[in-house]
């Protein structure tokens, strides 16, 4: 499904609509280049889940924690950085976080194979178009979510 997003406050209005689909023992996979938006996207999933501290890249430090008022624990994670790393023990540690927690994934191409059936995956590509519009390929299974978003695409 694609959804054409025209602006900032569109992006922040579809992260309004997925935000209720997170669910524990879920994986957000984000896609998209440099700049493309995917952590605009994920401070304003984060501040729909009901997250009021600030909402930062953890490029440099590759994963950010943040909990809702349900007291679910939310992984950002930024995989950027260990696309570089040779060895799955460098960076598996981080997968002791993710069981009953929603983990939102940049950069996942290194990781996401290596996630288990236990994980319901919705995965986004943002592609860039111009300035300010992008195009969110979005991919689930979670038929609450295509119908949530059918009128989008």
């Amino acid at each position: 499904m694609k959804i054409v997003v025209k602006d900032e406050q569109a992006t922040k209005q579809l992260a309004i609509k997925i935000a209720p689909f997170l669910q524990p023992n879920g994986c957000l996979l984000l896609e998209g280049d440099l700049a493309a938006g995917k952590t605009t996207f994920t401070k304003y999933l984060l501040a729909a889940l009901g997250v009021r501290e600030p909402v930062t890249s953890p490029s440099f430090i590759i994963m950010n924690q943040y909990t809702t008022p349900n007291n679910i624990l939310v992984n950002h994670m930024d995989c950027y950085r260990l696309l570089e790393l040779a060895h799955t023990e460098d960076w598996a540690m981080y997968f002791d976080y993710f069981p009953n927690s929603i983990n939102i994934i940049e950069w996942p191409s290194l990781i996401s194979k290596y996630l288990t059936d236990q994980y319901e995956i919705i995965k986004i590509t943002i592609s860039i178009e111009s300035n300010q519009e992008r195009i969110f390929t979005i991919k689930t299974n979670n038929m609450a979510l295509q119908d949530a978003l059918g009128k989008e695409g």
